[in-house]
């Protein structure tokens, strides 16, 4: 199909485009949130129960997980394991553009909503099928999600201290890398059927996901046998300062004084031009071996100033030095304000909600205009089955039998 070619965008890149979502928790469900940005018509599929995420709340209503990676989807209730509800499953898949799934593999396969039945209806369906390991290997069976990804990986072995315990990181980074790789797999499947090419199945993993993120460290082990271990403070892919120092009204972070001339301008801005002297330090080699014989001496240097003390005076110098900000802070800030990132809308039961926006954003297309609030159980289950052909007598029959459920 030829490009349509205008000076101004008059609607969201994937509008028209029918997805059909049986993903839980993130992995997938952020995945079709970003195509619902782009505009794509999204279907969650839930069990009578409800996926996971939603059943996890450490809050007052709705899971925050659950919210926040579901938005602007409709949502239908369905029992996969009834052949009603498996034929209502193929009734959607006949006429959709995507089907994303997120169970280990051979589940699908076992509900009789593979691939291979699925194409056999609708030969140009984009199937794509997210998993913790992947398709094939000794631990495809296995369940998991990103803190075992992360371990699995060698994340959890590359950071901490030599001798202190593992550390996972503090968000589930792989997860949500994962989600924007699925959702550029899948538009580009898409560009490509549009173009005159086939429907195709595609996959992607959290472990393959995990390992695409550390490139460089384990390209470095492939070809130079160099083993990325735990280092303790900084980065271990990084020579001496990089890191984050304490100021004296929260912390900041500096990458600066790799290279000798660097060196010279941090250590003058610091007012610790007496190490200069020092030849144990003489070179970035040296300084990275002792670090941690630095890192105290430059610690208390940075607790003389602020934040915005030591930003303009490294400013001056040319050099950076940015704040640690918390989600207090961040959300308050001037630049974040200034990218549109908040997005307000109203949900049926948890009222007024902020929810973060698209991080690609169209010039000329409102943020908000492809977000719907995260929806209810079932909320959409009696509009879909309509939009199927069903009539309300048989959508309140299959409710009653335990095939479909929505909330009155």
């Amino acid at each position: 199909m030829a490009a349509i070619r205008s000076e101004h965008i008059v609607e969201l890149p994937l509008e028209g485009i029918k997805v059909l979502d049986f993903s839980q928790v993130a992995f997938g469900p952020v995945c079709t949130r970003l195509l619902g940005d782009l505009g794509a018509d999204i279907i969650k599929v839930e069990p009578l129960e409800g996926e996971f995420s939603r059943l996890t709340s450490r809050r007052k209503g709705e899971s925050m997980a659950f919210l926040c990676s579901n938005r602007g989807k409709r949502d239908l209730c369905l029992n996969l394991n009834d052949p009603r509800g498996k034929e209502i499953a193929l009734k959607l898949a006949k006429d959709t553009d995507v089907l994303v799934q997120s169970f280990t593999p051979g589940v699908m396969e076992r509900l009789g909503l593979d691939y291979k039945t699925v194409s056999a209806i609708n030969p140009q369906v984009i199937y794509a099928s997210f998993s913790m390991y992947g398709d094939n290997g000794p631990f495809r069976h296995r369940r998991g999600g990103d803190p075992w990804a992360q371990a699995f990986t060698g994340v959890v072995a590359s950071q901490g201290s030599p001798d202190g315990p593992p550390y996972l990181a503090g968000h589930l980074f792989i997860d949500w890398t994962g989600a924007a790789l699925n959702a550029f797999a899948i538009t580009s499947a898409v560009l490509l059927r549009e173009r005159g090419g086939p429907g195709q199945e595609l996959t992607n993993n959290l472990v393959n996901t995990g390992v695409y993120i550390q490139d460089a460290a384990i390209c470095t082990y492939l070809n130079d046998g160099v083993l990325l271990k735990k280092s303790g403070r900084g980065n271990a892919q990084s020579m001496f300062p990089y890191g984050a120092y304490p100021a004296k009204d929260g912390d900041v972070v500096t990458i600066f004084g790799q290279d000798d001339d660097e060196w010279v301008t941090l250590c003058s801005i610091l007012g610790i031009e007496d190490l200069l002297q020092d030849p144990r330090y003489d070179t970035a080699v040296n300084r990275t071996k002792r670090k941690f014989e630095l890192y105290p001496i430059l610690d208390e240097a940075f607790r003389k100033r602020t934040r915005a003390e030591w930003e303009q005076l490294f400013r001056e110098n040319k050099l950076r030095c940015d704040p640690c900000l918390n989600y207090a802070e961040l959300v308050e800030h001037p630049q974040f304000k200034a990218n549109n990132m908040v997005i307000d809308m109203d949900h049926p039961s948890e009222g007024k909600l902020k929810m973060l926006g698209s991080p690609i954003q169209f010039k000329g297309i409102p943020p908000s205009r492809a977000t719907k609030p995260p929806p209810l159980l079932g909320e959409h289950t009696r509009e879909i089955m309509e939009g199927l052909g069903y009539s309300p007598e048989d959508i309140i029959q299959l409710r009653e039998e335990g095939v479909v459920g929505y909330l009155d």
